[in-house]
């Protein structure tokens, strides 16, 4: 009897172990999905799509539809060439600063890769709304950004915008914005202006 009691107990103590190496895997997976982006402190995607949902669950006709903008900053990549990527860090974290300057209060900017942004604004109650953040933004890098004091360098932003509609997901409005940015990234791209 004493064997049986202490090969259940062998048991229990491995299950007992299964459960809470189980739980920490859960926990480090929770704790990363809310970790924001080192660089800018920004949300990243797992926490963009958080919020999306919420957003989406939280529309209605009074409260508008939901404005996905999907942004790349172009020439970052030629700063990090020239520069090195401590000076292009420095650039992408001074243009994160000037994407949340630009948009309204209640609107998220998250970094979703390493020059690319997603800004989720809810509220948006026509076309032209969307056209006026995007517009604004835009400004925002009329200046050029200045990662160091003797670097001075001239970004682009490639901005493609997606409004939700009823059957919309936060992966689709994602996924749409990115189309609509690639497609002008690519026509800037074959009339000669890079940015």
């Amino acid at each position: 009897m004493d064997t049986i009691r202490l090969e259940e107990s062998q048991d229990v103590l491995v299950q007992t172990a299964a459960v809470i190496a189980a739980q920490r895997q859960f926990a480090q997976r929770l704790r990363q999905r809310t970790v924001p982006d080192p660089l800018t402190g920004l949300p990243v995607r797992s926490l963009l799509i958080d919020r999306l949902e919420l957003a989406l669950a939280a529309a209605g006709p009074d409260s508008g539809r939901l404005a996905v903008v999907c942004c790349n900053l172009d020439g970052i990549t030629t700063l990090e060439e020239l520069h090195g990527v401590a000076v292009a860090d420095s650039a992408r974290a001074e243009a994160a600063g000037r994407l949340v300057t630009a948009v309204r209060q209640g609107d998220v900017v998250a970094r979703i890769s390493a020059q690319t942004f997603v800004l989720l604004c809810p509220g948006i109650h026509s076309v032209e709304d969307a056209q006026g953040i995007a517009q604004r933004i835009d400004a925002a890098f009329d200046e050029p950004l200045h990662p160091r004091p003797d670097v001075d360098h001239k970004v682009r932003l490639s901005a493609g915008v997606a409004l939700s509609g009823r059957a919309s997901t936060p992966e689709s409005l994602i996924a749409s914005a990115n189309e609509a940015m690639t497609q002008i990234r690519h026509e800037r791209q074959g009339s000669g202006r890079h940015g």
